[in-house]
């Protein structure tokens, strides 16, 4: 019998020919894996629906901004697991703000499932957190996805006088960001990152301008090109 990391009620894992062959096991229960809602097909850029009554658009509104605002989006493409319900922002927020890591270990297997199906081609780093935001939280959210699948590199850094987190910045100033770019490649990392394909790893995706920050800096660095993961896709 095992306990589930969110709801913590016991249930008994289901028992299947695969099951038999593994040793990884749920950490949540069947109520509670039925609410992790996986992300539909969406805008071909970032996932976000871009279904209007019964007109489907191919792009999102976001991501048309985006290339309107750059001339040519320095993101290539997000990929998000799931979609950002109540249930995961409880789940997500337990994680981040609550210090309970085990719970980030639940998006593991997907994440480093996706990951190697593009092991050949990319580069995986993750966002880094401002030296306050480490003190605060003890790690770094992105980084702790990774660490049981052996994947950790970290190319760039962060300063910053903002000390306000995203989630309780407005759309507006999340976006306004972008003119002041916080991240900066880590200078003895500058030599490794030309001419390389990189996958960010980051939480959660918004408005996406923490993810393209991050692009901006690597690819100003001389980067190929830049792509996300994320656990959650917010509407």
């Amino acid at each position: 019998m095992s306990t589930c990391l969110s709801c913590h009620s016991p249930f008994f894992q289901e028992v299947s020919i695969q099951s038999l062959f593994s040793l990884k096991q749920s950490p949540l229960c069947m109520k509670c894996s039925s609410q992790l809602m996986l992300c539909q097909d969406g805008c071909i850029r970032c996932g976000k629906p871009t279904r209007f009554g019964s007109f489907i658009e191919e792009e999102c509104r976001d991501c048309i901004w985006w290339r309107k605002l750059l001339g040519q989006d320095v993101l290539q493409r997000n990929q998000s697991l799931y979609e950002y319900n109540d249930f995961l922002k409880t789940l997500l927020s337990t994680y981040k703000f609550r210090g309970d890591v085990a719970i980030g270990h639940i998006f593991t297997e997907s994440l480093l499932k996706i990951i190697s199906e593009h092991d050949q081609q990319f580069v995986v780093t993750t966002v880094p957190l401002s030296p306050l935001r480490m003190k605060e939280r003890g790690f770094n959210q992105a980084d702790e996805l990774l660490k049981r699948g052996q994947i950790h590199h970290c190319l760039m850094r962060i300063s910053t006088d903002d000390n306000r987190k995203q989630s309780k910045k407005t759309r507006y100033e999340r976006i306004n960001l972008y003119q002041h770019n916080p991240f900066s490649p880590i200078p003895e990392e500058k030599s490794y990152i030309k001419g390389k394909k990189y996958l960010i790893i980051d939480d959660i995706y918004t408005t996406g301008v923490t993810v393209r920050m991050a692009a901006k800096a690597l690819l100003e660095s001389g980067a190929e090109s830049v792509s996300s993961l994320t656990v959650a896709r917010a509407i």
